[in-house]
């Protein structure tokens, strides 16, 4: 049989998107001047009938034993205890995987071994004492306070407590180091991380502990409430346990025994990871009804505001006095009556209503609390973040994350609701600019970064201004699909950083090459190769100007440029120029990641990927499968650290590499590969259907190939039929856009595949 398929969705490209522009004191004392503060473990020493759900949920009820992390403790500890005056660590991993549990484990450890240790709150000045035997600092969110994390590595730097004394710090990040690199470089505290590679905490992949951890929690809490609950059934609970990915994390594993015990004549097991998030949230909210209404307030008061709390990371009495305001209509009652009413329900701590916890929690509870009044929600956030904008954007980030990524939530969207807050409106946008210009902040949430660019350059100051929030806006609008806005935003950066450049070229060439830069990607997404070339070619010379010039600062974006070079050189038949672009990248790339990893990683493994499609292009099988292997090994590091941000690569890269392993006539070993692309791509695609879907056709095309050419093409076309499915909006369209040109071209060959496999045609 004569499978259909070659060309653009065969082998994936990375581009590279440039443009965006990049609280408390802590102080080390050794003889105690004034008293010092303690670093705090806050685990809830008493677990009873009222225990809270979502407080059951938190490390700090500590309702079973840690399992599965022996190794890790053992690696950390040894760490902690091990040579060295000051050092710090990233402790890295998903949403849920139990960071914070892990981390307060290594405290009590250290603390039986006389160390002073716990969790410190960098908002606040503290003195910390240095201890002979040692201390250990634990900072949770630390990229809600970046600047006094990099102000606390700067301190930790230059600070020398001799005598053998130990201070440690462990960091608690989603993000992980190479997020992180920036910041440990600009303290200049590079010298207090190891180089050696600390992977992050990954989820529970033995059923047994699995099973050990549900059962104890199970049995704990129906104990502590008196219920009597049948035995779970181990068959039962490995279906359950092998069902989702989700439903491996320690969070959902406690949600679960949690809801067993609720609801004993339930079958808990018989409801999916976000089932079992959704029915506690709904009996916490019931919960919080009943509270409300014995304190006085309307019944929805309490809800309402506690599910605002998350964003705020807790309501304080000003913000609560705020939400008051009657022209909100939170139903909240009287502002004068409100704290008094609220501490009747003691929840309030030191005149503050806390945020829910964990944050899965806080996620379902904000979203569906938010969900019962749509048209009203944009001004409750508002209301709620004014004076805490970034940090609570930050905070936004997370939540939205977790309750549209992880949970699933895509009827009613905190990104949409947030977007609506603020797209044109300047005057809320303004304290926002700095969040949306940094690149390790807008991209978390692009369509948010992308209102705030694209308002804020309707209102610059200026034609600088105007075209940095353009070319800033361009990269936003192009994350969430709006290809046709990009451009427009980028070729009139362009426009504007071209005459600035004319006038001033000292100053403004930097700046008109990656707006170059980035209409080339913009022009070619368009259709548009003629222009992507033009535009990529005069980038490039102006970046290999800047970078004799000036290496250190414009040697990666040289390299940036000379890949997408490559890419356009390839797309207009040029494949000599494309293999020699793309190899002298490779190089430049190979040198940075090597000096500073932690920076230049993602950039290397990228650059791999796309050398790889251009050696196979020019017949050299074997360099190609050795330069892809390299770059997934590369991406399933950086993917285990943060895969928010690098699932899409390593998806990219695992569609190379099927592709590789096929042309090298490994069948089984493609057929893996691109099994695992397809799981990535089909939850991204879940996620942001109008960015993911056609990765996730491509895919799908090469998995039904790959199935037919083993020999079974009947057992294709449920595949193929499903990437028709995707692809057939767009490419019905009524456009000559190379996306919808790509996208026929693309559906007329499965519709041929499709006939094929029916016919049996092997």
């Amino acid at each position: 049989m004569a499978f259909p398929f070659s060309g653009w969705w065969r082998s994936v490209y990375a581009r590279v998107i440039n443009g965006n522009v990049i609280q408390g004191d802590v102080t080390f004392q050794q003889s105690v001047e004034r008293p010092p503060s303690e670093p705090d473990l806050p685990w809830l020493t008493e677990l009873d009938t009222g225990t809270r759900d979502s407080d059951l949920l938190s490390w700090h009820a500590r309702l079973t034993p840690l399992l599965g992390r022996d190794a890790e403790m053992d690696a950390t500890l040894a760490w902690a205890t091990g040579a060295g005056e000051v050092k710090a660590r990233f402790v890295s991993g998903a949403g849920g995987i139990g960071k914070s549990r892990f981390a307060a484990e290594v405290a009590e450890n250290l603390r039986a071994q006389g160390w002073k240790a716990g969790f410190i709150d960098l908002r606040r000045d503290m003195v910390l004492p240095v201890f002979q035997a040692g201390l250990l600092l634990i900072i949770d969110y630390p990229e809600e306070n970046r600047s006094a994390v990099r102000r606390l590595l700067e301190d930790l730097g230059r600070h020398r407590p001799g005598n053998g004394q130990k201070i440690r710090v462990l960091l608690l990040s989603r993000r992980g180091e190479e997020v992180w690199g920036d910041d440990v470089a600009q303290a200049d505290a590079s010298n207090l991380f190891s180089r050696i590679e600390v992977p992050p905490l990954r989820p529970v992949h033995s059923v047994a502990d699995a099973f050990t951890l549900f059962c104890g929690a199970v049995e704990r809490l129906a104990g502590l409430r008196g219920v009597k609950v049948a035995p779970v059934e181990r068959a039962t609970f490995e279906r359950w346990f092998s069902g989702n990915d989700l439903h491996r994390l320690p969070l959902f594993l406690t949600a679960a025994a949690v809801q067993t015990v609720n609801a004993p004549d339930v079958a808990a097991l018989s409801l999916s990871g976000r089932e079992v998030i959704d029915a506690l949230v709904m009996r916490e909210r019931r919960r919080a009804v009943k509270e409300s209404v014995e304190a006085g307030l309307p019944e929805n008061a309490l809800p309402r505001l506690y599910a605002l709390a998350a964003i705020r990371d807790g309501l304080d009495t000003a913000t609560l006095r705020r939400l008051a305001d009657p022209a909100l209509c939170l139903g909240v009652g009287a502002a004068e009556e409100l704290i008094d009413r609220l501490a009747r329900t003691g929840r309030l701590e030191d005149g503050t209503l806390p945020k829910p916890q964990p944050d899965i929690m806080a996620a379902a509870f904000l979203v569906q609390e938010l969900a019962r009044r749509p048209q009203d929600a944009p001004e409750w956030l508002w209301a709620t973040m004014s004076g805490d904008e970034a940090g609570s954007l930050d905070r936004a980030a997370r939540l939205a994350h977790d309750a549209e990524v992880v949970l699933g939530i895509h009827k009613h969207r905190l990104t949409s609701w947030l977007t609506t807050m603020l797209d044109g409106r300047p005057d809320r946008c303004v304290p926002l600019d700095e969040w949306a210009s940094d690149g390790t902040h807008g991209p978390t949430m692009p369509a948010v970064a992308g209102a705030v660019a694209m308002t804020l350059g309707s209102v610059a100051k200026d034609d600088a201004e105007k075209a940095r929030c353009l070319t800033n806006g361009s990269n936003y609008l192009s994350a969430v699909g709006d290809g046709l806005g990009a451009l427009r935003a980028i070729q009139e950066a362009v426009d504007i950083r071209q005459k600035l450049a004319e006038a001033v070229p000292a100053r403004f060439l930097p700046d008109l090459a990656l707006s170059l830069n980035n209409l080339s990607i913009a022009s070619s997404e368009a259709g548009d190769g003629s222009e992507a070339l033009r535009a990529i070619q005069k980038a490039v010379e102006y970046y290999r100007k800047l970078a004799e010039a000036t290496p250190s600062r414009f040697l990666p974006d040289l390299a940036s440029s000379l890949s997408n070079l490559s890419i356009y050189f390839s797309e207009a038949g040029e494949g000599s120029g494309a293999l020699k672009a793309i190899q002298e990248a490779v190089s430049i790339w190979r040198k940075l990641a090597e000096a500073t990893p932690s920076r230049f990683l993602p950039d290397f493994a990228m650059s791999l990927n796309n050398l790889s499609v251009h050696l196979s292009a020019a017949g050299d099988r074997s360099g190609a499968l050795m330069a892809i292997q390299e770059s997934v090994e590369h991406y399933r590091r950086l993917t285990e650290a943060v895969p928010a941000r690098f699932l899409s690569d390593l998806a990219g890269s695992l569609n190379n590499l099927s592709n590789r392993l096929s042309d090298a006539g490994d069948g089984p070993g493609a057929l893996r590969a691109i099994q695992e692309a397809v799981s990535i791509r089909r939850k991204l695609a879940q996620s942001v259907p109008r960015r993911y879907e056609h990765d996730l056709a491509g895919s799908l095309a090469i998995m039904a190939r790959l199935i037919a050419a083993s020999g079974t093409p009947k057992d294709a076309i449920p595949i193929i039929e499903e990437a028709i499915k995707l692809i057939e909006p767009v490419a019905k369209a009524n456009t000559n856009a190379l996306p919808a040109r790509w996208h026929r071209q693309m559906l007329a060959a499965l519709e041929q595949f499709k006939r094929n496999a029916e016919g049996g045609d092997a």
